[in-house]
């Protein structure tokens, strides 16, 4: 008979339980603890506290840090069979070793060198048939700089710069920029002074098949 023990912290059923330790089977019947019912075969765990980095190990790390890891073991499998035309061996495969614990390092401390070292023994000889079926991949070319290219400057983001003192001019609305010494910049109008019988709003126009909301300046 298979049981699971489940710890109880208030009522079972409507019935009031101490603290402790509640057996029952899975594949019998479902528990409600606490308004939350458990049903047959699913166990509902606490919150784990979650590790610091310092006190991680490999066996701690996620499986899709763990995924990482073995692609970045793969690809440097890969780049040493490109420049030598063999499978890497002794202290090479030390050297590879080397490069993917200090990834590991990063996220989690307290792995040891040997069990990623041996990790990457248990592996090659995968990626050697890997590559033997298959061929190795192509490489994947690093993104070229965006320097060259125009900067495309995003609708209501961009801040003016007030002709009157130099200063950088707040958004009010989009489209409506506002500065502290009284200017103000508006998309149809362009830089005007404001006085106190404006008031700003919004209001909705039709453009198109869209609704939009555009600033208007009303007078008191």
């Amino acid at each position: 008979m298979i049981q699971c023990q489940i710890l109880i912290y208030r009522v079972i059923n409507g019935n009031a339980f101490q603290k402790g330790r509640y057996f029952y089977n899975p594949r019998a019947f479902s528990v409600k603890i606490d308004r939350i019912r458990i049903k047959a075969g699913v166990m509902r765990l606490g919150n784990r506290k979650r590790l610091k980095r310092v006190d991680r190990t490999y066996k701690d790390l996620k499986q899709k840090q763990k995924a990482k890891i073995a692609d970045g073991m793969f690809e440097k499998t890969c780049d040493y069979y490109r420049e030598h035309g063999r499978m890497p061996e002794g202290e090479d495969c030390e050297k590879i070793a080397g490069q993917i614990y200090q990834r590991v390092k990063g996220i989690a401390e307290k792995a040891s060198f040997d069990e990623i070292y041996s990790l990457y023994l248990y592996r090659l000889p995968r990626y050697e048939v890997r590559i033997a079926e298959n061929g190795i991949p192509e490489k994947k070319e690093k993104k070229k700089d965006d320097a060259d290219k125009p900067k495309v400057k995003r609708k209501g983001m961009s801040k003016k710069v007030c002709p009157n003192c130099g200063r950088k001019m707040k958004q009010q609305f989009i489209g409506l920029q506002h500065c502290k010494c009284g200017m103000s910049w508006k998309k149809d109008i362009g830089y005007f002074e404001r006085t106190g019988d404006m008031v700003f709003a919004l209001e909705r126009r039709k453009v198109g098949k869209k609704t939009k909301q555009c600033p208007v300046i009303r007078y008191r």
